[in-house]
C-alpha cells in the first residue's frame, strides 16, 4: 500500500465514514490546512454538480480525496514515481508536488477502496486537467481553483465563476487563460498544455 511505503505517515483503521476518515488521516499527519481546503473543495464540487447533473456523492468524495497524498513529502513523491516506473514529465521533475494528483488517486484506491473510475480520473488530473476531460474532471478542476488553498478570494474568482454559468469548458478555459495572461505558469505540465490547447481550439465560449 502506498501510504505504508513512507514510515513517517500515520494511518489508522478506517471507520467507513469517508469524511471522518479523511479528516482523521490529515489531522494526525499535521495537515489541518489541507483538511480545510479539501472540505471546501468538496462543498464547491457538490454545488457545481447540482448545476451540471453530476452525482453529488461522487463529487463530494473526489473533493475530499483529491489532495490526500499531501501527507507525502514532494521529494518522496518523485522517488516513489521513479521506483514505480511512472512516465514523468519535465514539470513533475522540476516541481514534484505536481505528482500529488497521481498519488492521491493511488491512495484513494489502496487506502480508501475507491474504485469508481469517474472519481479516480477526476482526482488524477485535478491540478492540470487533461485533453478530452469528462464533466467530473472539469468540475473538480474548477472546484479546486475556486476553493483554493490560500488566504482570501482568488484573483480570477469572478471571471471563472461567471464562465461557470456558461459551461464547464468555459470555466476551465477562463482559468487557464488567466494563468497564461498573467504569466503564472512556472513550468506547464504536459496534460495542462494539451487541455489548454484543446479548449483554446474550441474558440470563444458564450
Amino acid at each position: 500500500m502506498i501510504l505504508d511505503h513512507f514510515n513517517y505517515i500515520k494511518t489508522e483503521t478506517l471507520s467507513g465514514d469517508i469524511r471522518a476518515d479523511v479528516k482523521n488521516i490529515l489531522l494526525i499527519n499535521g495537515k489541518y490546512s489541507t483538511y480545510i481546503h479539501v472540505s471546501n473543495v468538496a462543498e464547491r464540487n457538490v454545488l457545481i454538480s447540482k448545476t451540471y447533473g453530476l452525482n453529488h456523492d461522487k463529487c463530494a468524495i473526489a473533493g475530499l480525496l483529491h489532495d490526500i497524498s499531501a501527507i507525502i513529502k514532494p521529494a518522496d513523491m518523485l522517488e516513489y514515481a521513479y521506483e514505480n516506473g511512472f512516465a514523468i514529465c519535465e514539470a513533475e521533475r522540476k516541481y514534484p508536488f505536481l505528482l500529488h494528483q497521481r498519488l492521491s488517486k493511488i491512495s484513494a484506491v489502496e487506502y480508501f477502496n475507491i474504485l469508481d473510475e469517474e472519481i479516480l480520473s477526476a482526482i488524477e488530473c485535478h491540478t492540470t486537467l487533461k485533453k478530452h476531460p469528462s464533466k467530473y474532471e472539469m468540475s473538480l478542476f474548477i472546484a479546486d481553483k475556486l476553493a483554493w488553498d490560500r488566504e482570501g478570494i482568488p484573483p480570477y474568482y469572478e471571471e471563472v465563476n461567471a464562465a461557470l454559468a456558461i459551461s464547464l469548458e468555459a470555466a476551465c478555459y477562463r482559468y487557464m487563460q488567466y494563468m497564461v495572461d498573467n504569466d503564472m505558469i512556472l513550468c506547464p505540465h504536459d496534460n495542462w498544455i494539451e487541455a489548454y490547447g484543446q479548449l483554446k481550439d474550441m474558440g470563444e465560449f458564450g
